[in-house]
């Protein structure tokens, strides 16, 4: 079934941001619909993508989402009204997630987030020929990750090294962690709702370069992405 259920795009842009006003709409380099126009025309080039949902109690998403809808005659595309006790800074994730995974009887969600505004369309096609190989391999879903081996303490001292093997191994022998960096999560809508959870029983983690998964959450990092999407394309290089 996961080689040929469809994948549906799920994008969570709720109203209020605290950190970044307005962050999902306001202009972004050289796109005036800002990071959600981004990740609309990311969405929308990517073939494996069967449907996308924008989730928000936010008016001026839901209807830039609707014009974008439109204006592409893209049927693909629909603007979700959230129930605005879903969609409060204070709301915990698992209600949030809970009500996801109701929206479709079957199907594979990937959850993805406007903030991430380097995952472009062939990274999407690359994480869904992964996530179908991973299921076929009996994963139960996928998860993005970054590779972390680098030198890590806790309030005990090193954590992921042993130095009194050796006090500073070379970085590539130390064992390695992964930090979930939200790229994108993929799982299957019943399993979702048997988990209780966007990973299921058995993830597959997929490492994408840090490089990728630049995240927007303070105001500074808007105005950081924003100088890299410039300079990429003022040197011809798509982010889509």
């Amino acid at each position: 079934m996961a080689d040929t259920d469809p994948i549906i795009a799920v994008v969570p842009c709720r109203a209020g941001s605290e950190r970044v006003k307005q962050k999902n709409t306001r202009p972004f380099a050289s796109y005036q619909g800002g990071l959600l126009e981004l990740k609309l025309k990311q969405l929308t080039r990517t073939p494996g993508i069967d449907q996308i949902i924008v989730s928000s109690n936010d008016p001026a998403v839901l209807d830039y989402t609707a014009g974008f809808a439109r204006t592409h005659q893209d049927e693909r595309i629909v603007a979700l009204e959230r129930p605005d006790e879903l969609g409060r800074s204070s709301t915990p994730m698992s209600e949030f997630i809970d009500y996801v995974a109701q929206l479709q009887d079957t199907g594979t969600m990937c959850m993805t987030h406007v903030t991430h505004p380097l995952i472009g369309s062939h990274h999407f096609t690359e994480l869904i020929a992964a996530w179908r190989a991973a299921a076929a391999r009996g994963h139960d879903s996928l998860l993005t990750v970054t590779k972390r081996q680098t030198f890590l303490w806790d309030e005990k001292g090193p954590y992921n090294y042993d130095p009194t093997a050796e006090k500073w191994p070379r970085s590539q022998d130390i064992t390695p962690l992964f930090e979930i960096n939200h790229g994108a999560y993929l799982i299957p809508f019943a399993v979702m709702r048997e988990a209780g959870d966007r990973v299921g029983h058995n993830p597959h983690m997929y490492e994408l370069p840090e490089s990728v998964v630049l995240d927007i959450d303070w105001e500074d990092q808007f105005n950081l992405l924003e100088d890299i999407v410039r300079a990429k394309e003022l040197r011809g290089i798509s982010i889509l």
